[in-house]
């Protein structure tokens, strides 16, 4: 049967598991959750902002090679607790979370979904890696969701991100030593037929799409109405003030101001 490990996270099983169960306390307390998602960016951690390349509201842009998508994310069990930030960090890059499950893998089901990697040698040590403990996954929505994802999560062999791609998440938060894509931290649909199977693997019920055809005016809507009051009053801010580091001052106001 199987057991949860983490107390501090809320988990479920797949659909037709028959085994589900809820942590005591998904979140502990609020003032943990904000600790976790508003405190500062330390010295040594650089948080990938990337306002500048959200374009929301550009008439000119190809609307068929930027439409609103949907992809499959995965945080994997080696970070698993450190889900609240890692959503700061999804926010900041313009991602939206239609979908969100915190979830414990049986061997089987990890065997299934990673099916097309079962022949590589990696597929065992991968299958335990991704049942051991609770994971987090979601579904995001953003303008060409599963290329921006991808990117901003970085190359699969970890070794290869720390070098070439040292800003992206898995060069920050990956943990596996070896160029095998197991503990590397997140896990992205690499095209939007492999989102839209993924996206029914863990919600099978979920009528979200990999594309989004008509949900582009609710979408800009509440961009317009909720997100640019806000970043619009950091911007002014910032104007006055003419930090050495733009970047990380209104990363550090984006998470601190609700304190």
């Amino acid at each position: 049967m199987l057991r949860d490990d983490s107390e501090s996270l809320g988990t479920r099983s797949l659909p037709g598991c028959g085994q589900s169960w809820s942590s005591p306390s998904v979140c502990s307390t609020i003032a943990e959750q904000q600790n976790t998602v508003y405190g500062l960016v330390s010295s040594h951690e650089m948080i990938p902002v990337s306002l500048s390349e959200v374009s929301f509201f550009n008439e000119d842009e190809d609307d068929e090679d930027r439409a609103f998508q949907c992809t499959l994310a995965i945080i994997k069990p080696e970070i698993a607790n450190l889900m609240y930030k890692v959503e700061c960090i999804m926010a900041q890059n313009g991602f939206i979370i239609k979908e969100k499950e915190v979830l414990r893998l049986s061997r089987d089901q990890a065997a299934e979904f990673y099916d097309e990697h079962a022949l590589a040698p990696y597929f065992a040590k991968l299958v335990d890696h991704m049942s051991e403990v609770p994971i987090v996954v979601y579904v995001l929505s953003k303008r060409n969701c599963v290329e921006e994802w991808l990117r901003l999560i970085g190359p699969a062999n970890v070794s290869l991100a720390k070098r070439l791609f040292p800003v992206s998440l898995r060069a920050i938060y990956g943990t596996e030593t070896g160029p095998d894509p197991v503990a590397n931290a997140f896990h992205g649909s690499d095209s939007p037929a492999a989102a839209e199977r993924e996206i029914k693997f863990f919600f099978p019920n979920s009528k979200v799409d990999s594309t989004i055809d008509n949900g582009d005016d609710d979408v800009v809507q509440y961009i317009k109405d909720t997100m640019m009051p806000t970043i619009s009053e950091g911007l002014s801010e910032m104007f006055n003030i003419l930090p050495q580091d733009p970047l990380r001052w209104f990363g550090n106001w984006l998470l601190t101001r609700d304190k």
